[in-house]
């Protein structure tokens, strides 16, 4: 059932990613006439401030959602419904504080992002606007109940529904005009679609949990576990905000909005790469955590390495072609104007496979409750990824905030979280460590003939580039299918995707 489960989520982002993409290559360059560069990158960075609003729930979310899985993994559902209703109570306050912040940012916004006069009041509008999409804030505990039920093929489903709105609805507000402020005015829409789509899935219990909220008293053990992980699931937050979503301010502010555009769209493919990575473990946790929950340790072990193999050969696999072609690719897509350079496109894939890898044991920490044991050595990533990006930004450009991003990743990750999975769930280093490397000791030469093949015979059309890329892609898998995983593990493998298809089928 756990493998089931994680196939329809797996496949469900599947989906979601390459929808995200096609439909990003028709809008972009829609978006790009109509708003222009600035507009544009103006958007990109204001949504990107409008994010740290979320650090007000101080943790919530992310110590809700182990504390849901391990419920449901116990088949606890007294727990699961006081941790709703605790949580829904908690973020109708947290609603408040966003509204006021979210108005006090109104204030200082064209500080913070410098763009031009005639461009300034429109901003203003359209971060009062997001105001409205904070009045769904309260709903937020049903994604975590969904994925602790290790329904994320919903959460994909709902997500590639809100995409679709706000693509859809953002050209047509570009179209008629409303600039900034018909940007942000689609983001609303789109976040209210997604939310009444976890309504809809839980509408059974809906009812009843909406009469806890008026009947029942405040449940003290529900209470008491979520402050405890609060604050270190706060200060993760907090350092993974500033580790990942600083890039676009730094660029804003220390070089320009207008090229933000550049920096962003350069990275897109590297990043919707990381996002299908990063649905691995997404797919997972809750599974893993059920795992850990019940004792299984060797087995949780032994499924942990097989999936940071899985996310090492599949992060080869899309990046490899993805550093081979981008030039190409961006330059069809918004111009070769619009492409930021091979050395971002680069350190952008290697941090896309940190990332992606890292995120898979983090989950799995945070999803057992071991929040407290990364706040330290996480926290300290975000302060050297954020001193190093704004001085290498001053240094060097628009590569600056992408290379401190890498150095953080080297510096702190790279040997803390092995040791970490040693501690929490006697899992190898080495074996982990070998999980990513032999994947990598095929990729080296695969990337660099990749590349020799793009120079010299690469396609400069859509449907030669995606065949190039995708062939590309498909032999990297096959040789890692005979090369990286052994006879025991392709048995083990197929067996079990087998099962999971015929159980879906059924």
């Amino acid at each position: 059932m756990r493998t089931t489960r994680f196939l329809l989520t797996f496949i469900s982002r599947e989906a979601y990613t390459v929808l995200t993409l096609l439909i990003a290559l028709w809008a972009t360059p829609l978006l790009l006439r109509w708003l222009g560069d600035e507009r544009f990158g103006a958007f990109t960075v204001a949504t990107d401030w409008l994010g740290y609003l979320a650090l007000l729930e101080f943790g919530l979310g992310g110590a809700l959602a182990p504390l849901l899985a391990m419920a449901e993994g116990r088949g606890d559902q007294h727990a699961a419904r006081g941790l709703m209703v605790t949580g829904i109570r908690k973020y109708i306050r947290v609603t408040l504080m966003i509204a006021v912040a979210t108005i006090l940012l109104a204030t200082v916004i064209t500080w913070l992002i410098p763009v031009s006069p005639e461009y300034a009041h429109d901003l203003r509008v359209a971060i009062l606007v997001s105001l409205l999409g904070s009045l769904v804030t309260p709903l937020s505990p049903f994604r975590a109940l969904a994925e602790a039920r290790q329904q994320g093929y919903w959460v994909s489903i709902f997500l590639a529904a809100q995409s679709l709105v706000i693509t859809f609805g953002s050209v047509a507000m570009a179209w008629a005009g409303w600039g900034i402020t018909g940007q942000a005015l689609a983001l609303v829409a789109g976040t209210l679609v997604f939310n009444l789509g976890l309504l809809y899935i839980t509408r059974s219990e809906v009812p009843a949990i909406a009469r806890a909220l008026v009947t029942a008293p405040p449940d003290d053990v529900a209470r008491s576990d979520l402050r405890r992980l609060n604050l270190p699931t706060f200060i993760l937050q907090i350092g993974g905000r500033l580790s990942l979503m600083t890039d676009n301010i730094i660029v804003a502010r220390f070089l320009s909005p207008s090229i933000v555009a550049a920096f962003f769209l350069t990275q897109r493919l590297a990043t919707l790469a990381l996002a299908e990575l990063q649905g691995i473990g997404n797919a997972s946790w809750a599974a893993l955590a059920e795992l850990s929950v019940q004792g299984r340790a060797e087995l949780f072990n032994r499924r942990l390495v097989e999936l940071t193999r899985s996310v090492a050969v599949l992060g080869f696999a899309v990046l490899v072609p993805i550093v081979a072609y981008n030039r190409a690719f961006i330059t069809l897509w918004v111009g070769s104007q619009r492409y930021a350079g091979d050395l971002l496109t680069i350190l952008a894939a290697a941090n896309a496979l940190m990332l992606g890898v890292f995120s898979l044991w983090g989950w799995c920490i945070n999803g057992t409750g071991g929040a407290p044991m990364l706040t330290r050595p996480l926290v300290g990533q975000a302060i050297v990824n954020v001193t190093c990006s704004i001085g290498f930004t001053l240094a060097f450009g628009l590569i600056g905030p992408v290379l401190g991003t890498t150095v953080s990743f080297l510096a702190v990750s790279a040997w803390f979280m092995p040791r970490a999975m040693a501690e929490r769930f006697g899992t190898s280093p080495a074996q982990l460590l070998a999980a990513v490397g032999v994947p990598a000791f095929l990729a080296i030469p695969f990337g660099a003939l990749t590349w020799w093949f793009s120079t010299n015979y690469g396609a400069t059309d859509w449907l030669g580039i995606a065949w190039q890329m995708s062939a590309a892609a498909a032999i990297f898998l096959a040789l890692s299918w005979l090369l990286v995983f052994d006879r025991d593990e392709r048995a083990d493998l197929l067996n079990r995707f087998r099962t999971a298809l015929r159980a879906v089928a059924a």
